[in-house]
């Protein structure tokens, strides 16, 4: 099972290295909530540091995408397949399509967020081939464990760590919400500092992000997966660790933690608000199924 951490800076890369991370994840033009915007140039310059460290590199083109982005999108993966990169993370199946017809479809991770739940998207990409698709984060372990015994050359990830995002609407509404309150003056795309809060969970503050491509809400609290790790690491090809609204060295000791230099104990006394998600409970013991025991 390989380690994928978001790169945030191209000077990290030695950082993240000596950690012992295994792939870095690249943010491109059409990524969402994006660390930083890589140009062609960024990319294979970060390319030729990670190949020379025998680490590999994932590409972040997981906005949806519509007519406008179709010249940026095919110059992109024109450039992916120039510079050699080994994966390309996709939401929207067009870069499937476009990826297809580049002879890049053997390159694609399908990471939709909450869509792959069961064991027919295994059956589904195996008629379909792909590089592999990222389990939904609101599955329990032993559903991923049946998911994965379907599984046979498609390879699967998870995202194992972190801040979660669990709505997403086109709208500006950090924008629209600082016109109603005529706010002026306040600094809104992709600022990491703003908190929703509501009256019947007054302990609960959700992440929002705004950038040019909508609004994005994040669950309040932050996902670990290392108890499960020894039962996930068989089956999975990919582990992500996801950074967004966390310092550098709460990151960097995330991955100390997944790599055995920390314990859980250690990592849990200096970092609060972290949970284990829906490996253990349902998601329709939270969305009031009626047919529930």
């Amino acid at each position: 099972m390989q380690f994928v951490a978001r790169l945030k800076t191209a000077s990290e890369i030695e950082t993240l290295h000596q950690l012992g991370v295994d792939v870095f994840s690249v943010d491109t033009k059409l990524a969402i909530h994006k660390l930083m915007e890589n140009q062609s140039s960024d990319i294979e310059a970060i390319a030729k540091i990670a190949n020379s460290l025998g680490r590999k590199v994932y590409l972040n083109i997981n906005k949806m995408i519509h007519e406008e982005d179709l010249g940026s999108l095919q110059v992109l993966l024109e450039d992916a397949k120039r510079i050699g990169i080994d994966s390309i993370v996709i939401n929207d199946m067009t870069v499937y399509v476009i990826a297809k017809q580049l002879g890049l479809e053997s390159k694609i991770i399908y990471q939709p967020g909450t869509m792959n739940t069961d064991s027919y998207s295994v059956e589904y990409f195996q008629n379909h081939p792909i590089k592999g698709i990222t389990l939904s984060r609101e599955i329990t372990l032993n559903e991923i464990r049946k998911i994965a015994g379907k599984a046979h050359d498609l390879e699967l990830s998870l995202i194992g760590h972190g801040y979660l995002d669990m709505f997403y609407s086109k709208r500006k509404l950090l924008t629209n919400y600082f016109k109603h309150k005529n706010i002026i003056g306040r600094e809104i795309t992709n600022k990491h500092s703003y908190r929703l809060n509501e009256e019947i969970r007054a302990d609960d503050f959700y992440p929002i992000i705004e950038d040019e491509f909508g609004t994005h809400v994040f669950r309040s609290r932050k996902l670990i997966t290392f108890q499960e790790l020894e039962t996930l690491e068989p089956v999975l090809s990919d582990f992500f660790l996801e950074r967004l609204f966390l310092e550098d060295e709460e990151y960097y000791d995330s991955i100390r933690l997944y790599k055995g230099v920390i314990t859980e104990e250690e990592f849990l006394g200096k970092y609060s608000g972290y949970e284990s998600g829906f490996y253990y409970l349902p998601t329709e013991l939270i969305k009031g199924d009626s047919n529930v025991d």
